[in-house]
């Protein structure tokens, strides 16, 4: 879901321009992308996303380009399962048939993509409904305002849990999808170490917040893809900020002391994924004995990750692993 937000970002920040989505409804059997994978393909050539490993973005492309600006949607079936060169894998042996639904971002269609994301930037999970009978119809709702007729299929519905699929309802085919705000990650500390870390997790999805009190470090040049930037007491700053469910934080100061004020101050919140860089014996001194549940210490999956670069991949797979695993 990763590029989902930027297909929302790009269609809140350009109007103007002419754009074609397209979204996997139905896998059957394998493929690289899953359903509820969108794709934003523009006028100009350019394009947000993925829908394949390469092998159906060609014809999506030429089918968009005569639905520019009409208003219109279709249906599309790709079989990737052929293993020569007359199927669309083109021998690529994906073994799955996917369905896409193609539409034109039409006014209202993009009216509709702006309210959702005026609920998300609420930090609010969106419930997306989309009519496979009257192309043309789209519904969503908050998890406050789910109709009676919609809410059997959501029946316990996880954190990030990835649930997109075609559903039937009053005799009626839809394609379902949970959609959730884009995650807040603090990264409490703005040392060397952190850039190669903000740098990966705003690249998988993540709205990055840095927060250190080093002017010279926590600095728009450092972090330029960062979504704000908090110089002060870290501590202090959290004070300020409404945390919610879906975010995390991460403490990397290599300050013994100012890690132990900020674990006091968080550990009463009850937030996705908390981390603290360093050894199992420093966090356990850090809390005063047994390493709560909590908290994730040492961060990261156990990959023998050296350096900057090795140990921001496994906390960003951990992230990520903990995200999958709500499902």
């Amino acid at each position: 879901m990763e590029y989902l937000h930027d297909i929302l970002d790009s269609l809140f920040n350009d109007r103007e321009h002419a754009a074609v989505l397209a979204q996997i409804i139905n896998i059957d059997g394998s493929s690289y992308r899953k359903e509820g994978a969108w794709m934003l393909l523009k006028k100009d050539g350019s394009k947000i996303g993925v829908i394949s490993g390469g092998c159906l973005e060609s014809d999506l492309k030429h089918r968009a380009e005569q639905l520019f600006s009409t208003g219109g949607a279709e249906i599309l079936k790709y079989d990737l399962s052929s293993e020569d060169d007359l199927g669309w894998g083109i021998g690529a042996g994906c073994n799955g048939v996917v369905t896409i639904l193609l539409r034109d971002v039409n006014d209202g269609l993009r009216k509709s993509l702006m309210l959702i994301k005026e609920q998300l930037n609420k930090m609010e999970p969106i419930l997306y409904f989309q009519s496979l009978k009257h192309l043309d119809q789209i519904l969503f709702f908050n998890t406050n305002e789910i109709p009676i007729k919609f809410k059997k299929i959501l029946q316990n519905i996880k954190l990030f849990s990835e649930q997109a699929r075609l559903e039937t309802i009053e005799n009626e085919p839809f394609f379902f999808q949970v959609i959730w705000p884009k995650p807040n990650l603090y990264i409490i500390g703005a040392g060397e170490d952190v850039r190669p870390l903000a740098h990966l997790a705003a690249d998988t999805g993540y709205s990055v917040h840095i927060v250190d009190w080093r002017e010279a470090y926590c600095s728009e040049d450092f972090f330029p893809f960062a979504a704000s930037l908090l110089i002060g007491e870290p501590d202090q700053l959290l004070n300020d900020i409404s945390f919610s469910k879906l975010d995390s934080v991460i403490i990397m100061t290599h300050d013994f002391q100012r890690d132990r004020k900020v674990l006091q101050h968080i550990k009463e919140l009850q937030l996705f994924y908390i981390g603290i860089l360093g050894s199992k014996k420093r966090t356990e001194r850090l809390v005063g004995g047994e390493i709560p549940h909590w908290l994730h210490s040492p961060i990261g999956l156990k990959i023998g990750a050296e350096g900057p670069k090795e140990i921001a991949i496994s906390i960003v797979a951990e992230l990520i692993d903990s995200r999958r695993k709500v499902i």
